[in-house]
């Protein structure tokens, strides 16, 4: 009996698990835009952002971070318990001295939903990590679906 019971727990775990992260088929939203500020910078912020805004109440989810110095870009993902599926995903890569070429990535759901991706957008945009957004639209393009 508690064999097939950890069985059953760890099948829909599993399958609970395909469906959580971003989407592999570009469904997922997302936003691409240049960031007026130095890529490490941009880095830096979003490694706070995620930190404190996206690892969920509890403090479950893992954040990732990649810094290529040579190549002047950097990656920081936030992945899910077990599964390591990215909830998120911001990439960065240096456009000039003080322009970051940014695309950010999101589940789309809960912790990870638009609000979530306006808020990163402004994080990096204006060097302030908060939650919320109070910035206004402009001048940054709105996310894609």
């Amino acid at each position: 009996m508690v064999r097939n019971l950890v069985a059953v727990s760890a099948l829909a775990l599993g399958l609970a698990g395909c469906s959580l992260g971003i989407s592999q088929d570009s469904a997922s939203p997302h936003s691409e835009f240049k960031a007026p500020v130095n890529y490490k910078d941009a880095y830096a912020t979003v490694v706070r952002q995620a930190n404190a805004c996206l690892r969920s109440t509890d403090n479950a989810y893992r954040v990732v971070a990649n810094l290529d110095e040579s190549a002047q870009s950097g990656v920081v993902r936030v992945l899910a318990p077990y599964t390591d599926n990215e909830m998120t995903r911001v990439d960065l890569k240096a456009a000039g001295p003080k322009t970051t070429d940014t695309r950010i990535v999101m589940w789309g759901k809960g912790t990870w939903d638009a609000a979530a991706m306006r808020a990163m957008q402004d994080a990096i945009y204006y060097n302030l990590t908060s939650c919320s957004s109070y910035m206004p639209l402009d001048p940054r393009p709105p996310a894609k679906r």
